[in-house]
């Protein structure tokens, strides 16, 4: 039988999975950033989705102790926020090829997105367990570091 904190890593792991297959039959796939010009602190693309299925577990952790002291609301929150991380593809992929913007355009707007979502879930956890909210930072951590990443990108494309 499967205990809660397995059920929250399931439930976590199958947003990331069933929001981001679709994604994929849909044409809206990245492309390798080994063949393009790199920045010096960009990581390989296979350590994308590594880093995000940690950070998906640190939700599902977090949804977990939620649940434990009744903060349901909460618990709601950091699926809102699973689902707004997960969904990177549609809203840059596939609003670029909706409009004809650029992805890293629409990527900036959404990692902005990410980090006042995750800092609004962090300080208001904060306000029930400062330790619990620690589990949200390296998501906001994270996403600061891919957002620089495409800044970083955006200026390598006006030269």
């Amino acid at each position: 039988m499967m205990g809660p904190l397995t059920t929250n890593i399931l439930l976590f792991y199958g947003i990331l999975f069933f929001i981001n297959v679709p994604a994929y039959f849909l044409g809206l796939r990245f492309e390798g950033n080994e063949h393009k010009r790199r920045l010096w602190f960009e990581p390989p693309g296979f350590v994308i989705p590594i880093v995000w299925v940690f950070l998906f577990l640190l939700l599902a952790i977090l949804r977990y102790k939620l649940v434990q002291i009744e903060a349901d609301y909460l618990a709601k929150m950091t699926i809102g926020l699973a689902v707004v991380c997960a969904s990177y593809a549609y809203y840059t992929l596939g609003l670029e090829k909706l409009t004809g913007i650029s992805a890293l355009k629409f990527g900036l707007i959404g990692n902005v997105v990410v980090i006042l979502v995750a800092l609004w879930v962090g300080v208001t956890v904060a306000e029930l367990s400062s330790n619990l909210s620690y589990l949200v930072f390296p998501i906001v951590a994270w996403t600061f570091f891919a957002t620089m990443i495409i800044l970083g990108q955006l200026r390598l494309a006006k030269n």
